[in-house]
């Protein structure tokens, strides 16, 4: 990818990535994290969902509590479903933190200096031999 100049090429991205990153990250892991919980509060007779409240480490000890709960002893097939789903939260999670890492801690390239401005200034001159004024500037 060519920078603005067209001769360098960028190593890193611009810093103005990191927003994005934090932001989507924030957003992943509240999702993962919000609907975990509130899965928790609907179904709170299913062994294991009282652990849901904890953040990363709530879907793996669900996981290892998961079982039918004692109003339907014969759920089959639903104790493999709920531990799939078990599974993908828990990692939505640590998905949503390592974007949140990788936004604070990435290396990106520093904004490009500035062009300076036009600016002058005026100072006296005084020597033996003559009195003045004396105008700079640079353009």
């Amino acid at each position: 990818m060519a920078s603005a100049g067209g001769d360098q090429m960028m190593r890193y991205p611009p810093s103005s990535v990191r927003v994005g990153l934090v932001l989507g990250g924030t957003a992943v892991l509240a999702t993962a994290y919000g609907l975990g919980v509130l899965t928790s509060q609907l179904w709170d007779d299913v062994p294991g969902s009282e652990s849901m409240v904890i953040p990363f480490a709530g879907p793996w000890l669900a996981l290892a509590n998961n079982d039918c709960s004692p109003d339907t002893p014969d759920c089959g097939a639903m104790v493999h479903v709920r531990g799939v789903l078990l599974v993908v939260d828990a990692l939505a999670q640590l998905g949503g933190l390592a974007l949140i890492g990788e936004g604070l801690l990435m290396t990106t390239e520093a904004d490009s200096a500035a062009p300076p401005e036009a600016a002058w200034s005026v100072a006296p001159s005084v020597s033996p031999s003559h009195a003045g004024v004396a105008v700079s500037g640079s353009f």
